[in-house]
């Protein structure tokens, strides 16, 4: 049974190596984020034509999902792998076919240059590669776990975004977690407690906090405490709104009218965005990309951060209050 979204296999005009150099020259994050995307689909696409040439067409439907930045649309320059598979068979007789093909999805990513994800959420494990009804059972008892690490797979998930095939797969894992926040009050509360606390970025007198110690040492931490505080607080209020936008640009957009505070940082966080790139400009490799070294930066960039991080924190706090109050 083939993809329901057929996949065209006409080469590119450009080769991996010319789209990965063009994503380190781009500054605007709306089209380095293309650019990702026609990478990611050309790794699936070749993943696919390899499964396909070996144990042939796949056996059922399936929708491939990615989360992390990618699942945002908030890629850097460089981000590693965060994806799953979802495949229709109830009797899990497909199982090797699509655990065969995440794997090799993860190697071709990884040979474009995306690296592997060092909490394994890929499709070529187990817990990110499942049928329609296992995924729906695994979802259950994350729930009915509530751990720590459970409900930080149930926040990841809230990040899915559709890629390839059959996107009302994705749609209904997303409905599982409706189906759960709706009949559990506290869950979202839980889920708060998990995200936790936004790093702190500014110091007493008023300076920028760098890493006081390790590889990083010296160097401030650009995603944790800047972009993150955004990010977590967004993708709480789409639960709790039921909007099924994974960037946090558009789940800004698509809140109710009475969250007026939240929906005017649009812009800010958009600069946010395009100020990261250059930021990291320059950067080889995935590993320190979110590591900013700050003596290289003007004066009006540090002042900058430093009014991206007041807001982020302040804003992640008004969204904290709300959702711990009910």
């Amino acid at each position: 049974m083939s993809v329901s979204k057929k996949v065209s296999f006409i080469e590119d005009e450009h080769k991996g190596e010319d789209l990965r150099q063009s994503a380190l020259n781009e500054v605007k994050p709306s089209k380095l984020q293309d650019i990702h995307e026609r990478m990611i689909e050309q790794a699936v696409c070749r993943a696919l034509k390899t499964v396909e040439s070996e144990w042939g067409s796949p056996p059922a439907h399936f929708a491939f999902f990615v989360m992390g930045s990618a699942g945002r649309l908030e890629q850097s320059y460089y981000s590693d792998q965060d994806h799953g598979i979802v495949y229709d068979d109830d009797s899990n007789q497909f199982e090797d076919y699509f655990m065969r093909l995440g794997g090799e999805i993860t190697s071709e990513l990884k040979a474009a240059g995306y690296e592997e994800c060092d909490g394994k959420v890929m499709a070529s494990t187990k817990r990110w590669c499942k049928s329609r009804t296992e995924w729906q059972k695994q979802i259950d008892q994350w729930v009915k776990e509530d751990t720590w690490e459970t409900l930080r797979y149930v926040l990841t998930l809230a990040d899915a975004r559709h890629f390839m095939g059959e996107a009302n797969y994705i749609i209904e894992l997303k409905e599982r977690l409706q189906h759960h926040l709706k009949t559990k009050p506290d869950l979202l509360k839980r889920l708060t407690e998990n995200t936790g606390r936004v790093k702190k970025g500014i110091g007493f007198f008023g300076q920028l906090l760098t890493e006081p110690k390790g590889i990083h040492q010296g160097k401030f931490d650009l995603k944790q405490t800047v972009l993150f505080p955004y990010v977590n607080g967004l993708r709480l209020l789409a639960l709790k709104e039921n909007i099924m936008a994974t960037s946090t640009l558009e789940r800004m957009k698509k809140l109710p009218a009475a969250y007026g505070h939240i929906k005017s940082h649009q812009l800010s966080f958009q600069e946010l965005l395009t100020h990261r790139l250059s930021f990291q400009r320059g950067h080889k490799e995935y590993a320190g990309i979110h590591f900013v070294d700050i003596d290289r930066l003007s004066s009006s960039d540090k002042q900058r951060l430093k009014e991206w991080v007041r807001e982020g924190h302040e804003l992640y706090q008004y969204i904290e209050n709300v959702l711990m109050k009910g």
